[in-house]
Parts: structure tokens; C-alpha cells; sequence
């Protein structure tokens, strides 16, 4: 990830194997598998949720998200769609709310709806401007949640401003913590206490090597490996923090859904109240020499099988 006057850029991440559409029958990821999320699906799979995806955009016409998409803003060119040109944003809408069908594969809560915002261009790149007013247009196009895999080391005080104006109004701000393996801080506007961190664990809970570390990183989520879908009509497994964010807004936006159904004891009004009830709900990573340590796993990784037990209960 780079950092120059004014811009920013999606985070790093690597590409491992591409599958066409005509080859991939449903693939379950391990994410799901591993956390059972078939079972959260029984109280909600994020209905009625609203996720603004601040990225390069989104495959529209994907078979896998289609759906799901609700009008979006293209912060670059506004007289354009917010069509992906990169791959990167339309990977992570999947991870938050592919369709449950019989194609491809499916999202953490496939029934919660996507708004595509594109502030990054075909190589990744845009500029702080764009992303600022990516998140107040968010904000103010009723967004429940917000979402960037995006970021620089250094600070970037006019997203800052944007970010508590989205505080101010409720709307979380989930952030990708960065791929650059140990690191003092992890990276903004990650490191900012109003938004919501998240690192990467692989397959094994284990803490990805590449995930960044700090005193602000909030909980790890999965990040390594994970197949979802890319443009025009593809799937591709991808690694880095960029993934391991969608999945934790996609167990808030689970969350959400079911806090706002009638017989719901708890409210969820606040950022803080995202960042306490996931709290309630994790487990440590299997590192021996960084479990139980924030700088290295922050509160720990999201459970959503905790998640079940708190939906059974309330």
C-alpha cells in the first residue's frame, strides 16, 4: 500500500486461482463451514441491512450479487455507474452478501443488500476527497454500515473528519488493518478509535503472517483464502486484510438484523455498541505467542457460533 499527497489505495492483497462461472457450482467457503453460519442463517441471514462498500466498485450485473445491489455513487466520475474496473471491491461485496443459490458461493449474510461506492480506480488508487465523500453520502443514503479495505500508514485527518461523522450518526465504519505483517500501528484509518479494525486469520484461527499489529486493532476475522466473486461473471480466491473485513460486517450486519426484529431485548444504536456485542462473542487466536495479546489479536477473532447463542437468548 502506498501513501501520497492526497491519495490512498487499496491494500495489497494476492491472488491465488480465477474460476468461471460455468465451472464453480456452489463453493462454500471455509469461513462458513468453520464458523457454522447455516445455523445463524435460522434467525437471520441480514435482512433489511444496508452495507456501503467505499472500493472500486462492483461487477452490477454479477449473478452472484445482482440481487443484492441496491443504486450506488461513483465518487470518480459521477456521471458513471459504479462499475468495477479492478476486482477488488466486487470480491468483498461477495464475501458480505453473495445470494444463497446454486452458483458460486455464498455471503455471510446473503439477504443483507450491498451499495457500491467506488473511490478507487482500475489500479486502486483515489484520492482522499473521493473517499471522504464516499463516507458522508453513505451516511446520508442510509447506510447502516460502512466498509473500506483501503487505507495508507500514515494519517488521513480529512477521512478522519468523515469517519466521526459517521460516528456521530451511528454508522460504523469497519476498516481493513493492513497487510504489512508486524507492524507498530495498523494502518489508517484503521487506527482511528472511531472505526471498527480487523486483522486476518487463515484456515487454522492462526494469525495471518501478513496481517498488520497494533494497539487499535479491534478482532481478526477470516482473510486467508477466501473465494468470492470478481468481474465480469468470475470467482477468484483471494488473501489479505481487504477479505478478512467484509466477513466481520457481515456477522454485524447479522447482528443488525436481528437487534431490529420485535421481540429483540438489545438496540444496537452506536458504533460502540457494534464493538461490545462483538466482543461478547470470540475466541482467542491459535498463535501461542500472540494469543491473548490485543497488539496482535485485538479482542480476538469474531465467532459468529457465538453470535447463534446471543440470537437464542435475546
Amino acid at each position: 500500500m502506498t501513501k501520497q499527497d492526497g491519495k490512498c489505495s487499496l491494500l495489497p492483497y494476492d491472488v491465488e486461482e480465477v474460476v468461471s462461472l460455468q465451472s464453480a457450482e456452489q463453493k462454500i467457503g471455509w469461513g462458513i463451514t468453520a464458523f457454522d453460519l447455516p445455523k445463524a442463517w435460522e434467525t437471520t441471514q441480514g435482512e433489511g441491512v444496508k452495507i456501503a462498500v467505499l472500493d472500486s466498485g462492483c461487477d452490477l450485473d454479477h449473478p452472484d450479487l445482482a440481487a443484492n445491489l441496491l443504486p450506488g455513487m461513483n465518487m470518480i466520475n459521477p456521471k458513471l455507474t459504479a462499475h468495477d474496473d479492478n476486482q477488488h471491491g466486487t470480491h468483498v461485496s461477495g464475501i458480505i452478501s453473495a445470494v444463497n443459490n446454486d452458483i458460486g458461493m455464498v455471503g455471510v449474510a446473503p439477504k443483507s443488500k450491498i451499495i457500491p461506492v467506488k473511490v478507487l480506480d482500475k489500479n486502486g488508487n483515489g484520492s482522499l476527497s473521493n473517499v471522504s465523500k464516499g463516507i458522508r453520502w453513505a451516511v446520508d443514503n442510509g447506510a447502516d454500515i460502512i466498509t473500506m479495505s483501503l487505507g495508507a500508514p500514515r494519517p488521513l485527518q480529512s477521512v478522519r473528519k468523515s469517519i466521526q461523522y459517521a460516528y456521530k450518526k451511528g454508522v460504523p465504519c469497519f476498516v481493513a488493518a493492513g497487510n504489512a505483517g508486524k507492524t507498530k500501528e495498523v494502518f489508517y484509518p484503521a487506527a482511528y478509535p472511531e472505526t471498527i479494525a480487523i486483522g486476518s486469520i487463515d484456515s487454522n484461527f492462526k494469525r495471518s503472517d501478513f496481517s498488520n499489529t497494533g494497539k487499535n486493532l479491534d478482532f481478526m476475522s477470516p482473510g486467508g483464502k477466501i473465494f468470492s466473486t470478481v468481474p465480469d461473471n468470475w470467482y477468484a480466491f483471494l488473501s489479505g486484510t481487504s477479505m478478512a473485513c467484509p466477513f466481520a460486517v457481515g456477522v454485524a450486519a447479522l447482528l443488525l438484523s436481528c437487534s431490529r426484529k420485535s421481540n429483540s431485548k438489545i438496540e444496537i444504536k452506536s458504533v460502540n455498541d457494534y464493538r461490545e456485542l462483538l466482543k461478547q462473542g470470540t475466541i482467542p487466536i491459535k498463535n501461542k505467542n500472540y494469543a491473548g495479546k490485543k497488539f496482535f489479536e485485538g479482542f480476538g477473532i469474531i465467532d459468529p457460533r457465538k453470535f447463534t447463542e446471543w440470537a437464542n437468548t435475546h
